[in-house]
């Protein structure tokens, strides 16, 4: 699975700490990026590659019954690329072309202390996952997307009821944009935005 509830494999949570000295981010904290760290880790490699996102890219078209090197394919491609070469690849500190859980964890704790941080991914993430781009989300899109990052499709109404604060039965983007920056940025139990990338260390 990509999204393991052992973080063991990721190395002792004490560790970070140790390494990082005056950490920022709460155990919890740590365990939710770590969770999410895993669901970016298509290939189960323990790194976050330029390989994941090609894979990411591909089966976001599959879900959209799109053939690979289609121009649906072509455009999830670029724009996942995108993602890497922009985003997620500027944590690779030691320049290995790939990124560990420490340097993910280290780059987010970087982000997220400040106080204006705002991940620029969401909306791209919201209109990937809008399937029939009606500008909301569905339990059937929310239980595709849950497919796409390896985790629990069955666990997928239960998420959805808690990211559907109005409880209207779809997912507004402000909702799916709330949840998704308070899963970075809250640091304690309690934010419903917690529950953005499934249940965290048993959660459910």
């Amino acid at each position: 699975m990509s999204c393991p509830g052992d973080y063991t494999r990721c190395g002792n949570l004490g560790m970070f700490g140790q390494q990082w000295g005056k950490a920022l981010l709460s155990e919890y904290h740590r365990k939710k990026l770590l969770h999410h760290f895993y669901c970016l880790d298509a290939d189960n490699s323990g790194f976050i590659a330029k390989e994941d996102v090609e894979i990411f890219a591909e089966r976001f078209a599959n879900i959209r019954s799109a053939e690979l090197g289609s121009e649906i394919h072509k455009d999830l491609l670029f724009k996942w690329l995108y993602i890497w070469e922009n985003f997620w690849s500027t944590a690779d500190l030691d320049g290995d072309g790939k990124v560990s859980p420490e340097e993910f964890c280290q780059g987010m704790e970087k982000g997220v202390s400040n106080p204006d941080y705002n991940d620029p991914l969401i909306e791209t993430l919201f209109d990937m996952v809008d399937l029939d781009s009606d500008g909301h989300i569905s339990q059937q899109e929310h239980s595709l997307f849950f497919s796409v990052f390896d985790l629990d499709a069955e666990k997928s109404a239960f998420v959805f009821s808690k990211l559907d604060t109005d409880q209207d039965g779809i997912l507004s983007k402000q909702e799916f944009v709330s949840a998704k920056r308070e899963f970075l940025t809250e640091k304690e139990p309690g934010a419903v935005g917690n529950w953005f990338w499934g249940p965290v260390d048993g959660q459910i």
